[in-house]
Formats: structure tokens, C-alpha cells, sequence
């Protein structure tokens, strides 16, 4: 393949990256509230924004897997560590 491809793919695995970090913003958001709500924020519906928050980053440890499985891929094919691609 061509080295416009695997670059395309660094790229798309880079945004995996910060797909997977842009996930806490809500559960961050949501601990500002504190960490025990009262009956008046629960009533509010901030319990059910957290456990959507709390949901939204269970799967996080898969998203890495991916994006560390395609860094491995990606080493293997060009020989670089392609987790800047800015800087391929």
C-alpha cells in the first residue's frame, strides 16, 4: 500500500485517540456537581446524566486496544511509530 494510505490511517487512529480521551469531558462535568448528590440533584436528573457519563466511558479500555493494536500495525508496515502523524 502506499504511504498515503498507512498516513490516512495514522490520522484516523489519532482521532481514535482523542475520541477516547474527549469521553471524560461529561463525567468530569458531572463530578463538579460533587461526588454524592443530594435528593435535589438527583430529583434534577443529574443521577441519570451521570450514569449516561459513567456508560459513555465503559468501553474506553477497548477503544485503546484498538488504537494500540493499529500503532502495532502501523510499526510493523512503515517501520515508524506513527502516533504523530503530523510529524510522518
Amino acid at each position: 500500500m502506499s504511504s498515503r494510505v498507512w498516513r490516512g490511517l495514522a490520522w484516523a487512529n489519532f482521532g481514535l485517540l482523542v475520541a477516547a480521551a474527549l469521553k471524560f469531558i461529561p463525567i468530569g462535568i458531572s463530578l463538579t456537581h460533587g461526588v454524592t448528590l443530594s435528593a435535589d440533584q438527583i430529583a434534577s436528573g443529574l443521577a441519570d446524566e451521570r450514569a449516561w457519563a459513567l456508560d459513555l466511558i465503559s468501553d474506553t479500555p477497548y477503544l485503546l486496544l484498538v488504537w494500540i493494536l493499529v500503532a502495532l500495525l502501523l510499526r510493523c508496515q512503515t517501520g515508524y511509530a506513527m502516533i504523530r502523524p503530523w510529524r510522518s
